[in-house]
């Protein structure tokens, strides 16, 4: 957290709170030098990027678009997530960058950046970047004259995207790297203020567009002016800083500021004036708080990182990321104004069950290298504590993933499918990890209870957990996705297949629960003895979790959101490739969100030879090797907890044709619900997003090429890595 002016801040846990041993990991035991030399590029990339971006010169602009009184739209929901994309792809369309000068005193940012930041989003080189973009499937789509006039539309609406991510800081994305001669680096801290807990801030490398720059901080003063803002001009060691008290909103409390300030080398805009002069307090080497650069955790990600990403001489990093989870979670939650009511605080409730032991995460994105596309490096960090038995405690326990040797997609997996993933777990521990985390949240000890409770209630289907389920629960998790066409709200489809070790004890447990639901019915099954029960919720829905907390006497809340799924299919079938043991035959638990894809399964599962299959697809053996090519020998034999495979011209299809309707955000999938359960108030209303002029899918279909991810388990945490192929 930044001080104000070299105060402390109380109850700042990711700068002085925590437990010692949580703070022992922090302190760094290597140090790390980073230095760059700055390149020079020729001056008409910047024209280049009004032109991507759709802003006139300087020299030439007049008051930004704006919403009430000259100032930014706020956005929320799926129109912030629309927003974010688009701006993404603009800012790759747009990047740009003019004519930089040699200059040894040039202090990178990283060395500014304080220890307390929650998130970090840097673009090592401007220049470098959109080479590299220019090569990318991506940009040939957003190149693609199909594409043409829903870019258009995301150009007129630019200037209103950049608080989607919380910059309320005077100058836009666009106009940031309009100026960009080096890196470009957006930071993220949380801040004593209980209106609004965070702040941001931008430092950017202008060094030879010095005359730009200020003409850009000129008409940042002429827009906020316009707007009903007051200026103030301060100085720091002879460098003038512009603090904006902006004029507050109908209804808003708060009165917002922007500070920003200039010199031959860097910008730097934020929305705090402390901020801003700990950072110049920084870069003259007056600054004495810890630097994030010396960080325990960020140096572990780092070296993480770069240990295996193994780059081709082609590769170009174009963004390098870093965030604390618990830190960054709740400036999300603010920024996206998340407000779940009376229901729990899903961060404090589990940072309070051990969670935070996920001290960062982070990674690097490379461009055109070989025949990526786009590469992704990360690492999760969660090393051990100093002075503890185990890294993990209480709830975060569940987080132990297990590595399993990559196996091929089983026969019965259909080659229609359009995503594959395989997630190694020990779910039975996991369970009885839980127990503690649903104790917190409803804030006595009713796990236990609740389970009694099924167990012994004569209404119910008495069954006991503890006994005939967890025991029997495998370590291997299968999960399925595809779609049919043409899109409609339930196009999107679903299939968990979770690994048991005595398919006859799980199937008993499932018909008794089936018995007595009186919204589950048997649906034909295409073979013999195998029972699929189909679940429509024909009343008043109500979800696990209100039907959990009413069984428990706790008042159900009026406004709560709709059920993840109103339908879905359950079974159990017998794995063809398992062995018996000790009379118990091996199976699956099976989940699905649409009965047809469960009766799809079940008649290939139960087929002798079920031919062609999803491993046979060119896509996926395309990616298998890529995968194996990227592992050492070593990586490969230990295996994966996780391993994912998508086609995304079929896992986007029916996504695109819904966003393209404007029909998106009422789609009937896992994913979709889980959005507006998060992000959608009832009060939300649509607002248009351009999504109309989209061309129809089929005419950019090319652009969407296959992808997989991976991750590792390791004594420090996890891999993170993932690609799209060119």
């Amino acid at each position: 957290m930044i001080r104000s002016h070299q105060t402390a801040i109380p109850g700042d846990s990711t700068a002085t709170g925590g437990t010692q041993a949580q703070r022992d990991r922090r302190v760094p035991t290597v140090g790390t030098s980073f230095t760059e030399t700055p390149v020079t590029v020729n001056a008409v990339a910047g024209p280049c990027l009004r032109l991507a971006t759709g802003t006139r010169p300087r020299e030439a602009a007049g008051p930004r678009p704006s919403g009430t009184n000259g100032r930014p739209l706020r956005l929320k929901g799926p129109a912030g997530l629309v927003r974010i994309i688009a701006c993404l792809l603009l800012w790759g369309w747009g990047l740009g960058a003019t004519a930089s000068a040699q200059d040894d005193n040039y202090v990178p940012a990283i060395r500014l950046v304080p220890d307390s930041v929650a998130g970090m989003a840097r673009i090592p080189n401007v220049p470098n970047l959109i080479t590299a973009w220019e090569k990318t499937n991506l940009a040939a789509l957003a190149d693609d004259p199909a594409m043409q006039p829903f870019i258009e539309f995301q150009k007129s609406v630019s200037s209103q995207k950049s608080e989607t991510l919380g910059f309320a800081i005077g100058v836009r994305p666009e106009d940031i790297l309009d100026v960009a001669t080096g890196e470009a680096v957006a930071i993220w801290l949380p801040f004593e203020d209980p209106r609004r807990p965070y702040a941001v801030a931008v430092i950017v490398d202008i060094r030879g567009n010095e005359a730009q720059a200020r003409g850009l901080l000129d008409q940042v003063d002429m827009d906020l002016k316009a707007a009903g803002a007051t200026r103030q001009v301060t100085t720091w060691a002879k460098q003038e800083i512009r603090r904006y008290s902006l004029k507050p909103l109908p209804g808003q409390l708060k009165v917002d500021e922007v500070a920003i300030t200039m010199n031959e080398q860097r910008l730097i805009a934020t929305d705090r004036e402390s901020v801003l002069v700990s950072l110049l307090e920084s870069a003259s080497g007056k600054d004495t708080q810890p630097k994030l650069e010396l960080a325990a955790d960020y140096i572990g990600v780092q070296e993480q990182t770069v240990s295996r990403v193994g780059e081709s001489p082609d590769a170009t990093v174009g963004l390098e990321w870093f965030a604390r989870p618990i830190a960054m979670g709740r400036i999300v939650k603010e920024v996206t104004k998340i407000d779940r009511g009376r229901q729990v605080n899903i961060i404090n409730l589990l940072e309070r069950q051990g969670f935070d032991a996920v001290a960062a995460v982070g990674g690097r994105v490379t461009l055109g290298e070989g025949d990526f596309d786009l590469r992704h490096t990360g690492f999760i960090w969660a090393p051990p504590i100093p002075g503890e038995p185990e890294r993990f405690r209480l709830a975060a326990r569940m987080l132990r993933a297990i590595n399993v040797p990559d196996q091929p997609i089983p026969a019965w997996v259909g080659p229609s499918i359009a995503s594959y993933a395989r997630i190694n777990w020990e779910l039975a521990k996991a369970f009885w990890y839980a127990e503690t985390l649903v104790d917190d949240a409803v804030g006595e000890p009713l796990f236990q209870d609740l389970l009694d409770g099924i167990r012994d209630d004569q209404l119910g289907p008495q069954i006991d957990i503890a006994k005939d389920v967890i025991p029997n629960l495998g370590e291997h998790v299968i999960v399925l996705s595809d779609n049919v066409t043409p899109a409609d709200l339930r196009s999107e489809r679903m299939l968990v297949a979770i690994e048991t070790t005595d398919a006859k004890t799980l199937r008993q447990v499932v018909r008794k629960t089936m018995e007595v639901d009186p919204d589950a019915t048997i649906v034909p099954s295409p073979v013999a003895g195998v029972e699929v029960y189909r679940v429509l919720r024909t009343e008043e829905p109500i979800d696990f979790e209100a039907e959990l907390f009413s069984d428990l006497g706790i008042e159900a809340n009026e406004d709560a959101p709709a059920p993840l799924l109103n339908e879905w299919a359950i079974t159990v079938l017998d794995n063809p490739d398992g062995q018996s043991a000790g009379g118990k035959t091996p199976g699956y638990l099976v989940f699905s969100s649409h009965p047809e894809l469960m009766l799809e399964t079940v008649e290939r599962l139960s087929a002798a030879n079920p031919q062609p299959s999803l491993d046979q697809t060119p896509e996926m053996i395309l990616l298998r090797e890529h995968l194996e090519a990227l592992e050492s020998e070593a990586a490969a034999q230990e295996g994966h907890a996780v391993v994912r495979m998508a086609r995304t011209d079929l896992t986007l299809r029916a996504k695109y044709s819904l966003m393209r309707e404007g029909k998106l955000r009422d789609s009937d999938s896992v994913m979709a619900s889980l959005f507006r359960r998060i992000f959608i108030s009832k009060d939300d209303e649509a607002e248009d997003l351009g999504t109309d002029k989209l061309p129809p899918f089929e005419q950019i279909q090319k652009y969407f090429r296959p992808a997989a991810g991976i991750s590792q388990a390791t004594p420090l945490g996890w891999t993170l890595d993932g690609f799209l192929l060119k």
